[in-house]
């Protein structure tokens, strides 16, 4: 019996292992003979059959750590509604240099706890202090751990130093499972506030180029949770994209924001349905692949055909 499903959503940070900075698989030869964990708007619309009954129990015995913004409320949302997973999260507590948040006793029992990082400079190291650092050392403690991120001023970009970073905890930390997700993107018109959300805005064009980067580098390597292309491509595979300086990107397609909505968050149920069935796809093939078909033949991402 699978989890009922008429919605779907999220982003992320997953890994095998590694030696030397080169990312590779404990076992090499099952590695050959599987197909990279890739999860994009095909996996959402044609794959969500593999989150079985049998492998929610699997999740639901898993400690997974999940730092975000806004777009893991959405994911969590559909997460705790749809399934006996337990999600936890900070409420109105924000993690930042100041205050951590987290106490070091919060995984004595599986669950997935979503931490949201205020917008300040660095936020996607605060993971790496909750795993090498005492008094949390997660990574002597966690099944599995991700992040999404998202540009909010930030003038480095951010791949130059969370790449190597997030390299280095594969590195160190074979026993757990990373992914990577692709940015946020934002649909165009007239929003909420009553400013007008331009399609070639920045988490579009800076975050189009993000995602790019983060595709290419980790394709094959690291397990992709590819957000943008989830929430910009509609049910029948048409894909809602525009054209800057010669190149194609992607915005968020209209029905996933609520009617004079904010354009930023995947907030309809068919938004959140998206985000959530493509997280749950994401830790089935992490944590449950032996019990899903050996050959789903994810399409790659566009940007690699």
């Amino acid at each position: 019996m699978r989890v009922p499903g008429k919605l779907g959503l999220l982003a992320v940070v997953f890994v095998v292992c590694s030696l030397a900075g080169e990312i590779y698989c404990k076992d090499a030869e099952a590695a050959k003979n599987s197909e990279p964990i890739y999860v994009g708007a095909y996996s959402v619309d044609h794959e969500y059959n593999i989150v079985t009954d049998e492998c929610l129990k699997i999740l639901s015995t898993k400690k997974i750590l999940y730092g975000s913004r806004s777009w893991g409320l959405v994911i969590g949302s559909y997460v705790s509604r749809q399934t006996k997973i337990k999600w936890e999260g900070t409420g109105s507590k924000r993690v930042n240099s100041k205050d951590m948040v987290l106490p070091a006793d919060v995984f004595k029992e599986p669950k997935i706890l979503n931490f949201i990082f205020d917008a300040v400079p660095k936020r996607w190291l605060f993971i790496d202090d909750f795993l090498r650092k005492e008094p949390w050392n997660f990574g002597k403690k966690i099944d599995g751990a991700l992040q999404t991120l998202y540009y909010t001023g930030d003038k480095e970009d951010m791949a130059d130093s969370y790449f190597p970073a997030l390299d280095a905890l594969v590195k160190d930390f074979p026993n757990v499972k990373f992914a990577v997700a692709t940015h946020d993107i934002n649909a165009d018109g007239m929003a909420l506030n009553g400013k007008v959300q331009k399609e070639d805005s920045d988490w579009n064009i800076r975050g189009g180029d993000y995602s790019e980067r983060v595709i290419k580098t980790y394709y094959g390597k690291l397990p992709i949770f590819d957000m943008r292309d989830i929430v910009s491509t509609r049910p029948d595979g048409t894909v809602c994209s525009f054209q800057h300086n010669g190149k194609t990107y992607r915005k968020m397609c209209r029905e996933y924001n609520v009617e004079k909505g904010d354009l930023i968050h995947p907030n309809t149920p068919e938004g959140q349905a998206r985000m959530g069935k493509g997280f749950l796809i994401l830790l089935t093939k992490m944590f449950c692949g032996d019990k899903i078909p050996k050959n789903l033949n994810t399409p790659k991402p566009e940007i690699l055909k």
